[in-house]
């Protein structure tokens, strides 16, 4: 057997549940804030006039996926400084808005505009997970849920 040596190596399967914890928190902060601006135009069963789908839909299923695939474009082509990683996210968040326009109906101009803003409020809200890791699991659990039962 192979033994390891002293050296400070993070655990793979910490670092992994960090990220997804991280990620699920910042889609929770997103609902959270989104929901909020949602709050002053009228809506109809949870789901804003001119809207083609609920804001928790809308974010889980079409925000989060794409920063997943943004923040694996950023660690393929190893960008690290600022501008690339906001033209990425607000690519994938344009990407975002036309899918969903595409699979839910709606302008695929003004669902691509609402993407990217989407996810570049996504982006800031795991900049900010990531500098209060004690906040995690609050925006990633209970938020949700107290904004569903709220809104």
């Amino acid at each position: 057997m192979n033994k390891l040596k002293d050296y400070d190596l993070p655990s793979v399967r910490l670092s992994a549940g960090m990220y997804a914890l991280t990620k699920l928190s910042a889609a929770g902060l997103t609902f959270m804030l989104v929901s909020l601006v949602m709050l002053a135009f009228p809506h109809t069963e949870g789901v804003p006039e001119g809207w083609p789908t609920s804001v928790p839909y809308a974010i889980y299923a079409y925000g989060l996926p794409a920063a997943l695939v943004s923040d694996a474009l950023l660690r393929v082509f190893h960008f690290d400084s600022l501008t690339p990683a906001l033209v990425l996210y607000a690519a994938c968040g344009y990407g975002a808005g036309v899918w969903l326009a595409a699979e839910q109906g709606g302008d695929a101009v003004t669902c691509g505009i609402a993407g990217i803003f989407a996810l570049l409020l996504f982006w800031l809200a795991q900049l900010a997970g990531e500098r209060q890791p004690l906040l995690l699991p609050v925006f990633a659990l209970f938020v949700p849920l107290i904004c569903l039962v709220l809104f």
